[in-house]
């Protein structure tokens, strides 16, 4: 299974202390996908990497295999890498399958949960509100990376696991990108409080629609960035500059409304973004 950002929960974004130098690339330039400072459908030059990351060529094409796994990087015969790029059928396509499995697996988890177990998801939530409060995307994206992994690895179901993985990976960008925008924050969070509340109150059904209501809030957010010709006018993290370059990134918009800031995404009614499948055993999956 691929060590990605989904699997790795609180520890999403963050390069180890005991990282190798390609290690390290790996978590820099995912971090520089993540924040939006590498945009999709870019060309990546080996030469301007290695320089950057002060690598080899040949420590940067391991550093981008790795990342091709995860399905951030594109590598094309004859033509090199690229930051992957996905279109709108594919982003619904990958969340309509992302809600299905995750909310049958947190309906599972409603059954078994114990007292422990209810007590790690609360402090994911907290981290993420935390992370909302001082407005740090990545830091709310891997608490929410800790919340649903917690549940999967409490499923057994190790199949379960390494598909949502798969597909999450590949929409992390997008999911990175709409938290930038202040309000969406606090819409996922509340979403997440939501899943923990009917978790707590041990009715899997609850959990589940609530489950899929959540991803397709963050569906809903992903289709319209993908849509956007020219990511160029989202905002990045605070903490974020130029992948390579010195200069300070800018902030992100200042607007108390999501839908007033500009070239931003706005929380849409997501009750028809997934649809709503009846309960399927794993074993017809």
């Amino acid at each position: 299974m691929p060590d990605s950002v989904y699997e790795r929960g609180f520890n999403s974004f963050s390069v180890p202390d005991t990282a190798t130098i390609i290690e390290q690339s790996v978590c820099k330039l995912r971090n520089a996908i993540m924040q939006g400072e590498l945009r999709p459908g870019q060309k990546l030059i080996e030469a301007e990497l290695c320089r950057t990351l002060d690598i080899s060529r040949a420590s940067l094409r391991e550093a981008l295999r790795i990342l091709e796994t995860e399905k951030l990087i594109a590598i094309i015969p004859n033509r090199g890498p690229s930051v992957a790029k996905l279109g709108y059928n594919d982003v619904e396509a990958i969340h309509e399958v992302w809600a299905l499995l995750t909310g049958e697996a947190v309906a599972d988890y409603t059954r078994v949960a114990k007292d422990r177990d209810i007590v790690e998801l609360q402090k994911a939530l907290d981290a993420l509100k935390a992370s909302i409060a001082s407005n740090r995307p990545l830091n709310q994206l891997a608490a929410t990376n800790a919340f649903f992994m917690s549940v999967m690895l409490k499923c057994g179901n190790s199949i379960l696991i390494e598909t949502v993985i798969s597909l999450v990976s590949r929409v992390n960008f997008l999911r990175a990108q709409a938290l930038l925008h202040q309000g969406w924050g606090v819409v996922y969070a509340s979403e997440i409080e939501d899943i923990l509340g009917a978790i707590r109150a041990g009715n899997p059904d609850t959990a589940r629609r609530a489950t899929r209501k959540h991803i397709a809030s963050a569906c809903a957010a992903a289709k319209q960035l993908a849509l956007a010709p020219d990511l160029s006018s989202v905002p990045k993290n605070k903490d974020s500059a130029p992948f390579g370059r010195g200069q300070p990134a800018k902030r992100a918009s200042t607007a108390k409304n999501p839908a007033e800031a500009p070239g931003k995404p706005r929380p849409a009614s997501t009750e028809k973004t997934v649809k709503e499948h009846p309960r399927t055993s794993r074993n017809q999956l």
